[in-house]
This record gives C-alpha cells, sequence and structure tokens, in this order.
C-alpha cells in the first residue's frame, strides 16, 4: 500500500495500560515522516533525471543513427565513385587502344606503300638502266663500226683548205664515251634515290 508523510504524522496508535510514550511515538513518527518526505522528494529527482537521461540517451541513439546512415551514404557514395572512375578509365583506355590499334594500322599500310613505290621505282630504274646501257652500246657499236679511208686516218692536223684542226677518231670516241659516261652516272644518282623521288612525286 501507498504511505505518505502526512499518513505516517496523522497516524494515531490504541493506547494502553502498558502502552510507549506518547510524545516519544509521535516524535519518532515525525522523524520518519521528515525522512520518508526527502526520500520521496529524492525519488522524484531521480525518476526526472532518469527521464532526461533517457531523453538524452534517446538523442544520442539518433545521432548515432544518423551518423552511422550518414557514414554509410558516403561509403556508397565512395564506392560509387571509384566504380564510375574506374569504368571511365576503362572507357579512356578503350579508346586509346583503338586510337593506337588505328595508328599502327595506318603506319604498317604507308609503309607496304612506301615499300611498293620503292620496288616500282627500282624496277623502272633497272629498266631505264637496262635501256640506256642498250643505248649506250649501240652508240659505242656505231662509233666502233665508223670507217675512214687510210688517208683520213694519216691526214695532217689542219686541214690545207679551211685551216680548222681535225681532231683524230680516237679523240671523237673517247668525247663519245665520256658523254655517256656522265649521262649513266647522272641517271645512277638519281635513280639510287628512289625514296627522295616518293616525296617529290608525294608533293
Amino acid at each position: 500500500m501507498n504511505i505518505s508523510p502526512l499518513d505516517i504524522r496523522k497516524h494515531e496508535f490504541k493506547k494502553s495500560i502498558r502502552g510507549y510514550d506518547t510524545d516519544e511515538v509521535t516524535a519518532f513518527l515525525d522523524l520518519i515522516s521528515i525522512e520518508f518526505e526527502s526520500i520521496i522528494r529524492e525519488n522524484s529527482m531521480l525518476k526526472d533525471k532518469a527521464v532526461n537521461s533517457d531523453s538524452q540517451l534517446k538523442k544520442y541513439y539518433d545521432i548515432e543513427s544518423t551518423l552511422r546512415e550518414t557514414l554509410l551514404s558516403a561509403q556508397r557514395a565512395r564506392e560509387e565513385t571509384i566504380e564510375t572512375a574506374k569504368k571511365h578509365a576503362d572507357v579512356i583506355i578503350r579508346e586509346a587502344e583503338v586510337k593506337a590499334a588505328a595508328i599502327i594500322d595506318e603506319g604498317r599500310n604507308e609503309l607496304s606503300r612506301i615499300r611498293s613505290t620503292f620496288t616500282e621505282l627500282k624496277v623502272q630504274k633497272d629498266n631505264y638502266l637496262a635501256k640506256m646501257k642498250a643505248l649506250i652500246n649501240a652508240q659505242l657499236e656505231m662509233l666502233d663500226n665508223l670507217s675512214f679511208q687510210e688517208e683520213e686516218l694519216n691526214k695532217s692536223d689542219t686541214d690545207s683548205d679551211s685551216g680548222e684542226e681535225v681532231p683524230p677518231v680516237s679523240t671523237e670516241k673517247e668525247k663519245g664515251k665520256k658523254i655517256t659516261e656522265e649521262i649513266v652516272e647522272n641517271e645512277n644518282n638519281i635513280m639510287n634515290n628512289p625514296l627522295d623521288q616518293v616525296g617529290q612525286n608525294e608533293e
């Protein structure tokens, strides 16, 4: 049952012949009521503190939950950012690989084209040199087949009628050979640099 300090103060005991001293009992009851009232106030304060503590603890729990959710959100955002960065990096790498492959293919095609052009020029050079050699041989054979009369070969260096010098046949042949050799040398210089010729043709 619930007893209040006032109930303690007002409680009355039955009187008997050999009973306790009434004043002492009343004084003791007053003391008990005072202590009981103090205990009740302290208990009430503790209850209030407990309620406040519970409220504060609930706030802490709420803050902890919010922080935990924020941390999880940040972690998810971090993971998503890393995943997005990886995908972006993979795309960049694939694009770079495709471009590199295209550049390599283009370089190979260009090298193949240059080699093909070089081969064609070499064939043209060989054909041209063959024709030049045939022409030179024909010219030399023509010079060798020139026949002069014995008296014309032994003719004086000065023509009595014209007064002009007549070079001997051997000198004319040497000049023809020299001119032919210069032509062949010039053609060889041009044809021995087919890559330069390729560059000129492309320009």
